[in-house]
Parts: structure tokens; C-alpha cells; sequence
């Protein structure tokens, strides 16, 4: 009898270590670590199949891969032709169902763009850009738009945007309504629009912030058609490898147009007061969005008369700088306003604010700072033979004593020519025939100038040295342009786009960039058809498109003492 006691002890003991493993058997856990799933989801079963004839149901089934969910859907989906009811979505296992609300229209083609919507349960990876087409008659809308969008200031692909055709034509439809059809740009910049009707489009595209489909945000970037389009049969996209190819994504054969749309931002016209601020004690900055016509500036505590600051410009004429040598008081309460654009009160401390420990402690000056500015330099105290050195005070000049100014080469005393470059005189510049590999001296004697603080400067000297054709590399090009009646601002860059030197012509001219570093380059042309000297962006509502811009199709790979020769045809404007 103690026997079987002892039997039933240990089955008693062996159950429930019996249950908790048989447990953790039906219960399996997703392994730990390993790399991020970033595969999206994949579509193994349609019913009925993607681009089907013929549909006569009211739902759509998609089994995929892997579990599904939806997000933000009703802002992603674009149903093409727009339906009044949105269609419901539920999930059974790894199918989607998508039941629609509504009757459909007879021998009509459906498009249903699921944008980003459609993501993985796991990791939420979506499947993008999806689209799913029937068709309630016999035949399927087989047309086709197909083309590429770049950036219109670096004609670079713009990936990841979408492009949009509007059936309803008015100006204003892409801030109002979304499109009837859609697609998204791929990695470069490559678009096609299919399963379309014979109609005439709209057609827009736009970097959607906030995924409405629709233009109305400031920081959306934009394109659009100068005039309406119309699609045509498919053409078997054929992508080019050589980038300077204007028309790299659609072989082009008659009647099937390839279009190319420039991305650009459009500019906020009104002029806005951006900042303002204590440059050193009654020095103040006041900074616009864009350049200043008429600058007003009324104080009211204290109230100041007459000419009681200096003004100085940058050369954007954006930004201002005031000089207020007669001031006394601590603070400054002024109206800023600029041709009734802008008008602004603002209030400024005119004294920094003082800082009496460790290493920030202030310390008073009693001199001004001219700094020693090389145009068109290279490294640091290299100036080309024709450049100029700029001095820049930190306040306009009340004196200033150019025999107290020395320039010295192997111990001759050379004579510079001395121009100041604005009214103020915080700009002094100084040219000389300097010559190749020669080092110079430039010497400012203690009190060679005198602001109108009263500040004068101490003794200071320059030490630097010309360079030399051995050294450095000449890209000379020989351009012929297409047509009169514009400037072409001829811009010399590093392989990174960073400005080197610009030049504008309006003729057919011989360029010479000279005593450049040895590097690579690219050269791009701005066509400035309003001849204002700069890039001007587009704006859609008035119809203009950005300002045109090409590059020459060669990257040049420049070597010290070599001399480089290029002709360039510049190439007409193509149309839009």
C-alpha cells in the first residue's frame, strides 16, 4: 500500500512539468536578433487578377506573403474614376477585402492607387506605389503617359513624387481637388501613367508633404505641363546608361511624346522682416527675405532726428547693417519697413550684454579690425596675378591715410592702387600687377584709418604670395549660344556644385578661367531670360516655368600646369 502511495506522489510531481513543456511547444516565440526585415510585402494571390475585363463584383480579394494591415488609407487610396462612396477594407488571415459601396459604371476602366498604405505587420514595411486595375467592360483602358522628373536647378532625378492628371481643366484644380490619375516617380526620376482613356489631362506633380494629393503647403516642391496632354499607345520603356542623354527613359518613336517636368519651388513674393539683432555695442543687423527697395526706419524710444545712423547694404541688398555713433541709450524701439511690404515694430538692446568670467570675459576695443579679403582665392594668403585684396572694417571710415599704407616685395616699395567699393567706406580695395610666385608684404600703419567711433586701428601686416601657371590649372571654352536677346550666366563648379567663378555672356565668347586648383570641374549655364543676373524659379498659376538650365556634358579633370581647351555649342531651350 505504501507502494502505489509513492507511484501516485511522483505522477503528481511529473504532471504539471508535463503541461508547462507541452505549453511551451504550442506557443512558439519569433526568434530574437537577426538583421531588420525590410522586405515588403508581397501579392500571391488577386481575385479577380490585377487588370481583369469584364468584372462584375463588388469586392476585390489580395492574399499576401505575409500579415497585413492598412494605413492611412484614406488619405493614400486615389480611386480613378473618383467614387462617391470609398471602398470598406477587413483583413481574413493574409488576405485583404476590399468590398466596394457602390454600382460601377459599365464599360469603365478602375484604377485604384494604394500609394504607401498597404504594410507589413511586422516591421511596417509598405508596398509601394501599389495599383490594382480592372475594367467593367471588355476592354481595358490601354493608354499610356510616360516620362521623367528632375530638379529644375540641378536637372537631377527626383525620386519618390508623384505625378497627377486631372480630367476637370482649370487653373486652380490641384489646390482643390485630388487627380483622377496618379503615379509615383522612380529612383530616376522615371514615371509612367497607364491604363488611361483617351482624354485631355492636366497634368501636375508635386512633392505631397502631407500626403493629400493635393498643392497646399509653401514647401512643396512642384511641376506641371505647359499645356494639356493627351496619352497614346504604350511604348516598352528602354532605359538609357549614358545620363547626358536629354531623353534617357522612353524610346522615341512618332507621335509618342516623352515629357520632361522641372520640380522647382515657387517663391513667397511679399517681402518679410526675418531677424534683427546686436551685431557689438549700437551696431544692429536687420535682415529681409529678400532684397530691400526702400527701406524705412522710424524710431519711436527714443525718438531719433536727422542723420542718425549709417546704413550699409550687403551685396544681396537683403541684409542691412546700422551703424548709431551718436546714440547714448541702452535700448532702441524702431517701425522697420521696406516699400509697404514689411512693417514691423521691434525693440533691441544697444549695448551687449557683458559676460565677466573664465575666458568670455569681455574686453573694451578701442581699434577697428580690417581683415584681409582675397577675391578669387584659392587657399589661404594665395591671391591669382589679377586679384584684388579687400580690407573690411568692422565700422565706416571717418579718416583714412594711404601713405600710411605699405606694400613690399624682395624689399622694394611698390605702389598699389587703393578704391573704396561703397559710399561708407567699409570696403577698401587694393590692386597691383602681382606676379607670378612673388610673396608680399602689406603693412597697415598704426592709425591708417579712423571709424566713426573714434576707433583707430593698431600695426598690422599681410603676408602672402601669387600663384603660378606651374601650380595651377586654365579651362579655357569657346561657346556659341543658341540664341540672342538673354544673358548666360556661365557658372565653373567643383564636383560637389560649389560656385568656383561665374561669368555672363549674350554673344558667342571666349572663356577663360585661369590659376585654378587642380581638381575637377563641371560648368553649368543659366538661361537668364529676364536678364536679372540670377536663377529665377517658376510660379504655376502665372504659367512661368523656372529659368532653363544646362551643364556641359563632360566632367573636367584638371591637372597643374596644364591648359585645358573646350568648344561648347550651348543647346536651344527645348520646349516644354
Amino acid at each position: 500500500m505504501a507502494r502505489q502511495t509513492s507511484y501516485t506522489s511522483l505522477f503528481s510531481g511529473f504532471l504539471p512539468a508535463l503541461l508547462i513543456f507541452l505549453a511551451s511547444c504550442a506557443n512558439p516565440v519569433a526568434p530574437s536578433g537577426g538583421p531588420k526585415d525590410t522586405t515588403p510585402p508581397e501579392i500571391i494571390k488577386e481575385i479577380p487578377a490585377n487588370q481583369s475585363v469584364n468584372f462584375s463584383s463588388d469586392r476585390v480579394i489580395l492574399t499576401f506573403s505575409e500579415f497585413v494591415m492598412l494605413k492611412d488609407i484614406a488619405t493614400q487610396m486615389v480611386v480613378s474614376p473618383p467614387m462617391a462612396e470609398q471602398p470598406v477594407f477587413t483583413t481574413r488571415g493574409k488576405s485583404l477585402i476590399m468590398k466596394l459601396e457602390e454600382p460601377l459604371r459599365s464599360n469603365t476602366t478602375y484604377n485604384f492607387f494604394f500609394g504607401n498604405s498597404i504594410v507589413d505587420i511586422t516591421e511596417g514595411n509598405p508596398l509601394a506605389g501599389f495599383q490594382f486595375t480592372f475594367s467593367t467592360g471588355p476592354i481595358l483602358d490601354s493608354l499610356t503617359i510616360g516620362g521623367k522628373l528632375i530638379d529644375a536647378y540641378t536637372n537631377k532625378p527626383v525620386k519618390d513624387a508623384f505625378v497627377m492628371l486631372y480630367d476637370s481643366i482649370y487653373d486652380s484644380i490641384p489646390y482643390k481637388s485630388r487627380p483622377y490619375y496618379i503615379a509615383r516617380t522612380g529612383n530616376s526620376g522615371e514615371f509612367n501613367l497607364n491604363n488611361l482613356r483617351d482624354n485631355k489631362y492636366l497634368m501636375f506633380a508635386i512633392t505631397d508633404i502631407n500626403a493629400d494629393y493635393m498643392y497646399n503647403l509653401p514647401n512643396e516642391d512642384i511641376a506641371f505641363a505647359d499645356s494639356l496632354i493627351r496619352p497614346h499607345i504604350p511604348v516598352k520603356p528602354i532605359i538609357e546608361t549614358d545620363t547626358t542623354k536629354r531623353d534617357s527613359i522612353t524610346e522615341k518613336l512618332p507621335n509618342v511624346p516623352v515629357y520632361t517636368l522641372r520640380h522647382f519651388r515657387e517663391s513667397d513674393s511679399v517681402q518679410k522682416l526675418l531677424k534683427t539683432s546686436l551685431l557689438s555695442e549700437n551696431v544692429i543687423s536687420i535682415v529681409f527675405k529678400y532684397p530691400v527697395k526702400k527701406p524705412v526706419f522710424t524710431t519711436l524710444k527714443p525718438v531719433l532726428t536727422g542723420d542718425w545712423n549709417i546704413t550699409g547694404y550687403n551685396k544681396t541688398h537683403d541684409t542691412l547693417t546700422l551703424w548709431l555713433p551718436g546714440s547714448v541709450a541702452d535700448s532702441l524701439k524702431m517701425v522697420v519697413a521696406d516699400s509697404g511690404y514689411t512693417n514691423d515694430t521691434v525693440e533691441l538692446s544697444l549695448k551687449p550684454r557683458e559676460v565677466n568670467f573664465g575666458r568670455n570675459k569681455q574686453k573694451s576695443s578701442t581699434e577697428i579690425s580690417p581683415k584681409l579679403g582675397i577675391k578669387h582665392n584659392l587657399v589661404s594668403s594665395r591671391i591669382k596675378p589679377y586679384g584684388l585684396i579687400h580690407l573690411n572694417f568692422s565700422e565706416p571710415l571717418t579718416q583714412y591715410d594711404f601713405n600710411k599704407i605699405t606694400l613690399i616685395a624682395d624689399s622694394i616699395l611698390l605702389k598699389p592702387d587703393f578704391e573704396f567699393e561703397d559710399s561708407i567706406k567699409t570696403t577698401l580695395k587694393i590692386s597691383h600687377e602681382w606676379k607670378e610666385g612673388q610673396s608680399y608684404q602689406l603693412i597697415l600703419n598704426d592709425s591708417a584709418f579712423a571709424g566713426v567711433f573714434g576707433h583707430y586701428n593698431d600695426s598690422i601686416a599681410f603676408r602672402f604670395s601669387a600663384f603660378t601657371e606651374a601650380e595651377t590649372s586654365s579651362l579655357k571654352l569657346l561657346i556659341t549660344i543658341p540664341k540672342e536677346g538673354m544673358d548666360y550666366i556661365i557658372q565653373l563648379m567643383t564636383s560637389q556644385e560649389k560656385i568656383v567663378e561665374q561669368k555672363v555672356i549674350n554673344s558667342n565668347s571666349t572663356i577663360n578661367f585661369t590659376y585654378l586648383k587642380p581638381d575637377k570641374y563641371r560648368v553649368k549655364v543659366i538661361y537668364d531670360t529676364n536678364r536679372n543676373g540670377r536663377w529665377d524659379t517658376g510660379n504655376y498659376l502665372k504659367k512661368r516655368q523656372p529659368e532653363y538650365i544646362d551643364y556641359h556634358p563632360k566632367e573636367f579633370e584638371l591637372r597643374a600646369n596644364w591648359v585645358m581647351e573646350e568648344d561648347w555649342a550651348i543647346p536651344p531651350i527645348p520646349a516644354e
